[in-house]
């Protein structure tokens, strides 16, 4: 397709991916008009981190309508990873319409729907299974490469010392950690999702 914006790609893709969801019992076409994707920023994540974080699932009482906002890394541009995020990040969109908030973000019930949908690995940097990477590639075939190219974010000069501040976006608890420890682990979780960099 051409003359097509990262939204509208985005967009197109979520449609190819409702039917992953609902043929494994996961009916997220029931929520389909709320799932709302961008090519963005993460929320809570400073310019000078390394972008550990490469898509993020905004929850629905943080806006107005009620929205499932799916935010993607403006540092990817393959095609096919980001699709493999987006599908992660609709994961959670339905993990929390169908449990709420009462749920760890990466736990059992991240991981049934997960592999349900064809992701693997570890839970919180899943990717794509072989066969999902084969539905993803006829896909890009149908709708074109992302229309996107990568933002690189390393020429800027780093801060040597500074320890992040996290915060749990529920109840406001504040902790800190280094850049390298949130690389090597993760974000921590508090109140059973995961900590935000402030």
């Amino acid at each position: 397709m051409e003359n097509i914006n990262r939204e509208t790609w985005l967009n197109l893709m979520i449609d190819k991916a409702v039917p992953l969801f609902d043929n494994a019992g996961f009916k997220i076409s029931d929520i389909r008009t709320k799932l709302k994707p961008s090519c963005s920023m993460m929320v809570g994540q400073r310019k000078s981190s390394k972008f550990g974080a490469i898509g993020q699932h905004l929850p629905t009482d943080w806006n107005a309508k009620k929205n499932h906002e799916l935010l993607i890394s403006p540092v990817l541009e393959d095609s096919v990873q980001v699709v493999g995020v987006l599908i992660h990040e609709m994961v959670h969109a339905i993990q929390r319409k169908l449990y709420g908030k009462g749920v760890k973000a990466h736990g059992k019930e991240f991981k049934a729907i997960a592999i349900a949908v064809g992701l693997q690995g570890k839970m919180t940097a899943t990717t794509e299974s072989p066969e999902l990477k084969i539905k993803i590639e006829n896909w890009i075939k149908e709708l074109g490469k992302y229309p996107h190219n990568k933002i690189n974010f390393d020429t800027r000069k780093k801060q040597s010392t500074r320890m992040n501040k996290l915060i749990c976006m529920n109840c406001g608890f504040i902790a800190r950690a280094s850049t390298g420890a949130v690389n090597k682990f993760g974000l921590p979780e508090h109140c059973n999702q995961e900590m935000m960099i402030d």
